[in-house]
């Protein structure tokens, strides 16, 4: 019994646990699970009464709900080591910002190379710029203590920044419309969270009351709904008014939740892909070219590159300790596209089988390459 809780209670067991549920949602969508496994996450649930309604699919609930959470978390982390901890100093914290510009630039432009001449397929283009956080996060978590803090916290504040890089392409480049009455109703709520903060309320289930509203204008606005738990965060005190810390305390209260029930949720509602009607050989053409190129090669040099030019300039600064050579490996696991980069082919293409699934199968090797590669290169390297 002791063997079991020190083996749940270790740095790598979560990251364990995603892994098991991606091969268990695999399995399940390729076998005769198959319709069990579909129908159970496409179920519509109906939250609300009368004319006020939300109906979702479970697998959207997870998505656009319980990853709003995961990335409050994030969030509450970033702001306390912006604050407090190691990213204090402006050239610490614009590392990740310069990363996330090339992890996103940079892919774009090998799709765009490779894919300029068909229109339809030129619509993918930010297919490669996405970051999986949840997955990246999942192998840094299986590397245990062997990954320093400073570049975990590399890591998670460039998926932050890619994660709000792609929401804003989202918005501009895959939204129909935008609705203006609940962008309002979202700036409201900004305002009230902002007093909630001014005041040094620390009344946790006004914020909760707050970001609700928060997450329901969001999702009725068209931008998507996760963005409400990185602005929450924004906005939690970091200590109580008797100087006693409280940002850490909800940070220590949500983290379980997070890495034990929301994270293999998601990985087992998202990993499930039909793989049975894949040819390999499809990964030749050049969208799939395009996205595995962009994901597994374009992520990795742009953000070193963007983060090795900052660096140089005296714009930033690489996290103390800490080698290229380490540095490199984390760069590698930004080509972990895999659910976002899959969320993103949706919206280009509209689940369009005109290219025979050969896109969402580059989305897969880039992001098991990326993931594979990456840990076995922050194995090795020291």
């Amino acid at each position: 019994m002791q063997m079991i809780k020190k083996m749940v209670l270790s740095e790598t067991f979560p990251g364990i646990l995603l892994i098991f549920f991606t091969f268990l949602a695999l399995l399940c969508k390729n076998s005769s699970l198959s319709a069990i496994y579909t129908d159970f996450f496409h179920a519509n649930f109906t939250v609300g009464f009368d004319h006020f309604q939300i109906s979702k699919s479970l697998d959207l609930w997870i998505n656009d709900g319980l990853i709003a959470i995961f990335f409050l978390c994030i969030g509450l982390e970033l702001k306390y080591e912006i604050l407090r901890g190691q990213l204090k100093n402006i050239r610490a914290v614009s590392l990740p910002i310069f990363g996330a510009l090339g992890g996103m630039i940079t892919p774009a432009l090998i799709f765009i190379a490779i894919n300029y001449s068909h229109d339809f397929a030129m619509k993918g283009w930010a297919i490669p710029t996405a970051t999986d956080i949840a997955f990246a996060v999942g192998i840094l978590m299986l590397l245990g203590n062997k990954i320093p803090t400073s570049l975990k916290l590399f890591l998670l504040s460039l998926a932050i920044f890619d994660d709000l890089g792609a929401i804003v392409i989202i918005a501009l480049f895959y939204t129909d419309q935008l609705s203006a009455l609940a962008i309002i109703i979202c700036l409201f709520c900004i305002f009230a969270l902002l007093l909630l903060n001014y005041y040094h309320i620390t009344h946790l289930s006004l914020y909760v009351l707050v970001g609700v509203v928060l997450w329901i204008a969001m999702l009725k606005s068209g931008v998507h709904a996760t963005l409400a738990g990185v602005i929450i965060s924004l906005f939690i005190p970091l200590d109580t008014k008797n100087k006693k810390p409280y940002l850490h305390e909800v940070l220590k209260d949500l983290n379980p939740w997070v890495v034990y029930f929301i994270l293999p949720l998601f990985a087992f509602a998202n990993a499930g892909i039909d793989i049975r009607d894949m040819h390999l050989g499809s990964v030749f053409s050049p969208v799939s070219l395009g996205i595995i190129l962009g994901l597994f090669l374009g992520k990795q040099l742009g953000v070193f590159t963007f983060c090795f030019i900052a660096i140089k300039l005296k714009l930033a600064k690489l996290p103390e300790n800490i080698k290229y050579g380490k540095f490199y490996g984390i760069c590698i696991l930004t080509g972990i596209g895999f659910t976002m980069s899959l969320f993103i082919d949706g919206l280009a293409y509209k689940n369009s089988d005109i290219f025979e699934y050969a896109d969402k199968l580059a989305i897969l090797v880039a992001s098991f390459l990326s993931a594979i590669v990456g840990f076995i290169y922050l194995k090795i390297v020291k």
